[in-house]
């Protein structure tokens, strides 16, 4: 997952079995690396996205189903079909960017974006798992899958009735019980650089407390290089720079991760839609403007 995962657990059932298990949730991150990553070209969704299979597996297909969601959800805003467009930049697996090195990149990413097949001509067969794309389609399921993978590994350790639990994987964050203060966990809110500027020298916005629930941020800050990052509009194939950071408190990690890719790519009119779900989230336009909800209460 190219990140530090961190893994904090309070617990009294001895040092040597707490240790134990928290290696044991280390697998969940493996197992999703193995199954539903685009750079792994065994995975499930790689056989998919080479027409090698129709048919996967109920996990697979129940992330699709999410992800596909949310872009009809967002009118297409968020759209798990652009590899394509990442790939021509060279955001691929040896990050290597070469694309930037084109002096008419910008017009082939457009070209391109005004070109490619919809998501929403991706066939869904509920009962039998089948995926149907069109013609070299793929599918990308890296703005949920690392949030899924925390909740795979919190749902495991929940079982041996630790006093408190704390996964971090790069900034997507699970959280439940007390700290080793018998507190509640409270998690810095990192304060990105806005865009095209130098930072101001602060570090945080602050901090926030988790209380049984996740949080995640997203900023295109992230994965830049030169005028690339990785949040695009689909609609043209160009990076988002009119936010520089977002981030979303939700009850799993999964929807605070998917849910703060979103909030980026939409914005302030976003914070309705997290509205809508109960969820709460903070925006950071270019400007270093602030909105948020009001729930969303950091010091």
């Amino acid at each position: 997952m190219n990140t530090i995962i961190r893994v904090q657990i309070t617990s009294s059932k001895g040092t040597v079995f707490t240790k134990e298990r928290i290696e044991e949730s280390f697998s969940y991150f493996d197992h999703v690396i193995e199954h539903f990553s685009r750079f792994d070209k065994s995975s499930e969704l790689n056989k998919l996205n080479s027409g090698k299979i129709t048919k996967v597996s109920a996990e697979l297909f129940n992330l699709i189903e999410i992800a596909l969601k949310t872009a009809h959800l967002t009118n297409g805003i968020y759209d798990p079909t652009i590899i394509d467009l990442l790939e021509l930049y060279g955001y691929d697996k040896e990050a290597s960017f070469k694309g930037l090195k084109n002096p008419k990149i910008s017009d082939e990413v457009m070209k391109l974006a005004s070109n490619r097949a919809s998501f929403k001509e991706i066939e869904l067969d509920k009962k039998n798992k089948e995926v149907f794309l069109k013609k070299g389609q793929r599918l990308d399921l890296g703005s949920l899958a690392k949030g899924y993978a925390v909740d795979l590994a919190y749902d495991f350790l929940m079982k041996f009735g630790f006093d408190g639990i704390l996964i971090n994987a790069g900034g997507d964050i699970r959280a439940f019980g007390v700290n080793q203060f018998d507190l509640p966990w409270s998690i810095a809110l990192y304060k990105a650089p806005l865009p095209n500027q130098v930072s101001d020298g602060s570090e945080s916005w602050g901090k926030i407390e988790l209380l049984n629930e996740s949080i995640s941020g997203s900023g295109g800050w992230a994965r830049r290089v030169g005028i690339f990052h990785h949040l695009l509009n689909p609609s043209n194939g160009l990076p988002l720079n009119e936010i520089s950071q977002t981030y979303v408190k939700a009850p799993t990690a999964l929807e605070s991760d998917l849910w703060a890719t979103v909030l980026f790519l939409l914005g302030k009119e976003g914070l309705a839609l997290l509205q809508q779900r109960q969820y709460q989230g903070m925006v950071v336009d270019h400007t270093g403007a602030i909105y948020k909800s009001k729930e969303f209460i950091y010091h």
